[in-house]
């Protein structure tokens, strides 16, 4: 038990040192050394936990996105534009750095987070005429181009994007002319 703590306190401490890292320079500019020495760990404990560098941003990104997973779980089925609105409150308060941060980290970090979304929110296209072919490029398309929005909205200055809500009903009420529904 006694380890657990130290392991979960050291992944903490080096997710911290990641994120301020990523705020002061490029991903592809960080070292293992440098984020070890920012951990204050050594590099044996950081290859302990992960192979190099990519798969700190890949097991980062996976708690991110297994976080809006779980938010979405906990609303989803019944209140679907609350569950949009309640992921995008999230990402723009608790998680907003790191979020920002892994964006610029990995661009298709946003694909990735849009998917949850759009994976629940496409309705059953059974009452509808779209072949099956149609209705995989609506998902795709919904997928990109949620991803791109949601990683605008989220870069962009505070004062120029709208709110959690409004974006929510924005992409909920696009997703129901698209579908048909």
């Amino acid at each position: 038990m006694k380890s657990d703590i130290r392991v979960r306190h050291t992944k903490e401490r080096v997710k911290n040192a990641f994120f301020q890292l990523l705020g002061a320079k490029e991903f592809s500019q960080i070292t293992v050394t440098e984020l070890c020495q920012m951990a204050e760990i050594n590099r044996t404990t950081f290859y302990k936990h992960y192979l190099d560098m990519d798969d700190l941003l890949r097991k980062t990104e996976d708690d991110i996105l297994e976080n809006a997973k779980e938010q979405w779980k906990r609303l989803h089925p019944i209140n679907t534009l609350e569950g949009m609105e309640g992921i995008f409150s999230d990402l723009q308060t608790k998680q907003y750095q790191f979020v920002s941060h892994i964006f610029q980290a990995d661009p298709l970090f946003s694909f990735k987070l849009s998917e949850i979304i759009c994976q629940s929110i496409v309705p059953n296209y059974a009452d509808t005429s779209y072949t099956a072919q149609e209705q995989a490029l609506i998902h795709r398309i919904m997928v990109y181009g949620y991803g791109s929005v949601t990683r605008n909205w989220l870069l962009s200055p505070q004062d120029d994007r709208m709110s959690a809500h409004q974006l929510a009903e924005f992409l909920f009420q696009l997703t129901k002319k698209l579908t048909n529904s």
